[in-house]
């Protein structure tokens, strides 16, 4: 599982809004000073992100908090997001350049399968969303 701490913000009915911090890797390394990314994080700065989780443990506001997230979830919600949209791509655009084999139908085509797999990956979305698989848990108080 994975986990994040977090702060409560808010909390209503059998619910609570956790605040986290992003944190990102770049900048702990040796050569940091001469690193694009660690650069554009520095700039970038932090930042902030509010999760609605059930309050199972029955916090209030102000209080610290660890928030978990089954790793299967993350990894089927990320092939789902990046991957189907480039595969719907990748598929169209091959079908139309092998059936039509014209260059500008095949583009056509391409962009085509990508928006027709973005369609597709919201839809999933909307379903994995209510889906308790999905959904990140508070397990306890720090």
């Amino acid at each position: 599982m994975l986990e994040e701490c977090g702060v409560v913000v808010r909390v209503a009915d059998e619910f609570a809004w956790i605040q986290t911090s992003r944190h990102s890797a770049c900048g702990h390394c040796d050569s940091k000073s001469s690193c694009g990314t660690a650069s554009l994080s520095q700039v970038l700065g932090q930042k902030k992100t509010e999760i609605k989780v059930l309050n199972q443990l029955a916090v209030r506001v102000g209080d610290n908090v660890v928030v978990g997230l089954e790793e299967q979830a993350l990894l089927r919600g990320s092939l789902v997001i990046y991957l189907l949209p480039l595969l719907c791509l990748f598929v169209t655009a091959i079908l139309a350049q092998t059936w039509l084999d014209s260059e500008g139908i095949t583009v056509i085509s391409g962009i085509a399968g990508l928006a027709g797999g973005l369609l597709w990956v919201k839809q999933i979305t909307v379903k994995m969303a209510d889906d308790v698989r999905y959904q990140p848990v508070m397990l306890r108080i720090v």
